[in-house]
Order: C-alpha cells, then sequence, then structure tokens
C-alpha cells in the first residue's frame, strides 16, 4: 500500500471534469493489470490492482482474483449490480481487497502496469482522475443482496409460469423425445461427453483428461467448443449448432445437427457437401445434445462447458433459459456435470490387468536379484538345502 501525498491543485478551468488534477488522499496504490478472470490469475502479483470487466462477479472467479494477493479490484461494470447474490463481491472484501465497482470503460484504457491510486470512489493516476464508480462496503454488498432477493422473487415467478406454458406445448420432446433430431449413431449404453460454448469448457476437458482416456466416449460438441475440443485432442463426433464457428475439416466428418440460428450457414454447408440434421427445437446446442442422446438411451451424460448456478439459469434468455432447466428437470438421473467426474474418478483396472502388472513386477525383482552375486550364491545354497532334502544331489 503506498500513501499518496497532496498532488498539486490545477488552476486551469478549462481541464476536463474527468482528468483535471486533484487533491488526493490516503490511498491503496499498485501497478494495474488488465484482462480476463483466467488471464489475471497466471500473470497477477501481489500488490497489484487488477482491472476487471465482468457484470456480476461470481464467488468462485472472486476467489481467482483474491488469491493472486492483489490489494484491489477496479471493475468496469457491477460486481454487485442488485440483479442476483454478491457473494463475489462479499468475497473480496472478506479477503481484504479493496473494491470500485461500475468504474466505466474508461479504466480500461489505462496502460497495462501503470501505477493507479484508488481513492474514495474515484481511480487516479499520477494525481489525475482517469474513472470514478462506487467504492464497495458491506453496507452496500447488504443492500445489493437485499435488491438482488426481490429481483429474484420476480423472476423466479415469471420463469415458472412461462416453464408452464412451455410444458404444455413441448412436454412430449422433453419428456418423451419426440421430434429430436436423429444423430446416426447408436448411443445406447455409450458414454457421452457434451461440451457447451463456455469460457470454462476447455479447463473442463483438460481436467476430464482420465477419463477421458479410460471411457472414450462419443464427443457432441456446440460449434462454439469445437476449437476446445480440438486443443484437448478430441474430435467431435457430432456438432450441434454454431456450425459458422467450425472448421471446414470438422463439418466434413462428423454429423451435423443445424439450429435455427444457423440459417445463414446451410450455404455453406451445401458447399462443403455436408449433410446435416435440421432441428426447429428451441434449445440450446448443448441441452439439446443432452436431451437427444438421453433419449437414445447413453449409459451417462457428461457436460462440460455447462452454467454455473440456477441464478446463470434465470438470468438467461428466456426460451434459452427454461430450456435448460427442462433439460436438466428431465435427464437428471442420466447427466454429470465434468467438475463433478473429474473430482470423482479413478481408473479401473481389471483383475487381469492387476495379475499381469504384478507379474511382470516379480519377474522383474527375481531378475534384479538374481544379478547380484551374494544373493545368487545365497540363492543356490537354498535350492541345494531344499533338493538334499529330497534325496537329490546336493
Amino acid at each position: 500500500m503506498t500513501v499518496m501525498a497532496e498532488a498539486p491543485h490545477d488552476d486551469d478551468p478549462r481541464a476536463d471534469a474527468t482528468t483535471q488534477q486533484l487533491p488526493t488522499v490516503a490511498g491503496i496504490s499498485g501497478p494495474a493489470r488488465i484482462g480476463g478472470i483466467r488471464d489475471l490469475a497466471s500473470r497477477a502479483r501481489g500488490g497489484d490492482v487488477l482491472v476487471i470487466d465482468v457484470l456480476d462477479l461470481r464467488e468462485t472467479d472472486a476467489d481467482v482474483l483474491a488469491a493472486t494477493g492483489a490489494v484491489a479490484v477496479i471493475n468496469a461494470q457491477r460486481t454487485a449490480s442488485g440483479r442476483q447474490p454478491a457473494a463475489g463481491a462479499r468475497r473480496l472484501l472478506d479477503a481484504g481487497l479493496a473494491v470500485i465497482d461500475g468504474a466505466g470503460a474508461a479504466v480500461l484504457a489505462v496502460r497495462e502496469g501503470t501505477t493507479v491510486t484508488l481513492s474514495g470512489d474515484r481511480v487516479l493516476r499520477e494525481g489525475s482522475v482517469v474513472a470514478e464508480g462506487i467504492a464497495l462496503t458491506a453496507e452496500r454488498v447488504v443492500a445489493a443482496d437485499t435488491a438482488a432477493l426481490d429481483h429474484l422473487r420476480v423472476q423466479v415467478a415469471v420463469f415458472g409460469s412461462h416453464a408452464i406454458e412451455r410444458l404444455e406445448r413441448e412436454g412430449s420432446v422433453f419428456f418423451e423425445g419426440k421430434g429430436l433430431p436423429d444423430l446416426g449413431i447408436d448411443l445406447r449404453d455409450r458414454v457421452v461427453l457434451v461440451v457447451g460454448t463456455s469460457d470454462t469448457a476447455a479447463a473442463d476437458l483438460k481436467r476430464l483428461g482420465l477419463f477421458i482416456r479410460d471411457r472414450r466416449p462419443v464427443v457432441i460438441a456446440e460449434g462454439g467448443a469445437v476449437d476446445a475440443c480440438l486443443a484437448a485432442r478430441l474430435r467431435p463426433t457430432v456438432v450441434v449448432g454454431g456450425v459458422d464457428q467450425v472448421p471446414d475439416g470438422v463439418l466434413a466428418s462428423a454429423r451435423v445437427v443445424t439450429l435455427a440460428s444457423d440459417s445463414g450457414s446451410l450455404t455453406r454447408l451445401e458447399a462443403i457437401g455436408v449433410a446435416h440434421e435440421p432441428s426447429d427445437v428451441s434449445l440450446a446446442g448443448a441441452d439439446l445434445a443432452t436431451l437427444v442422446a438421453h433419449h437414445a438411451g447413453a449409459e451417462v451424460v457428461v457436460v462440460a462447458g455447462s452454467r454455473g448456478s440456477a441464478v446463470d439459469v434465470l438470468s438467461a434468455d428466456p426460451d434459452e433459459g427454461i430450456g435448460a432447466f427442462l433439460t436438466a428437470l428431465v435427464t437428471r438421473r442420466g447427466t454429470a456435470d465434468a467438475a463433478v467426474i473429474a473430482s470423482t474418478y479413478r481408473h479401473r483396472h481389471s483383475l487381469l490387468f492387476v495379475g499381469t502388472v504384478l507379474l511382470l513386477a516379480t519377474v522383474t525383482l527375481a531378475i534384479a536379484l538374481w544379478s547380484v552375486d551374494d544373493v545368487r550364491s545365497l540363492a543356490e545354497s537354498l535350492w541345494g538345502t531344499v533338493t538334499g532334502w529330497f534325496g537329490g544331489d546336493a
């Protein structure tokens, strides 16, 4: 923490209000590090001031930021907007970080590594105000939580009424699988890995490495998740939606299911010569894939890159959020989140495999011991003694 001395006052009345020199008080200072959560986690250091652009910071992301040892966080958006519980903001304050909320896009233009100072609600660079937001306090976080509770009551009520209406229209789709696209492959008793378009997809696939090598699942990916699959050396068997983001080579070798949002890409598919199965079911690609795999008799469906929480579902587009909720409701018994599988999965080896390993280890140990003169002499002496008991030559 650095204590700033009082900066010289600028007497020029023409100075812009956002850059004029102002007297500063004791504040928290440090080099600015600007970026996304995962990016900052890998390069931020103790004493840094982290600049982010995140609406309603999640609790897990707040923990990641706090673990860097930073002294403060400046958010261009609202860390605690009142739309959902302010768990992320609370975690930052509990970890001892100062937080300026809603500082605006101007703070993102601060040069990387430049020393900035938090003074009240303001962000200063060399004594000049570069951004202004709201300094979070415990009282403000409580107020945001209260607002979030009122907001969630309304959201849940609206969500519930729309969900009932959708069930009346499309209940047979969710509960019986009527009208779902045909993937053209047999998924009965197979392990299926559905990869959704999410910033967590790549990390989920990395953590699932052991599971994927052992179980060799059928991979069904949304178009926006194909790059994450390729980075993890997985080639999707089926691509569902978002085909405009998929390389030609992947489309040519995969089964393709198009959604209404892919209408602009149909010409491209025809030019490549890719056969595709259209679907008019109003679901996100990952939800559609999960529902299809469930009704096709998959042993288990593992979902990587899924939404983080129920609040995320409530905050999504109504059709998409309700579709995700109903899909999770119908498939809950046969579906698992990637994080759960990665945390609990262990190798499963057959008795034959274990027996073979033990036999090879025993043979290897015997050969190693036989190469030692003293051990060989002892073994020959013991053998002579044993054969002598049974009347053999000594």
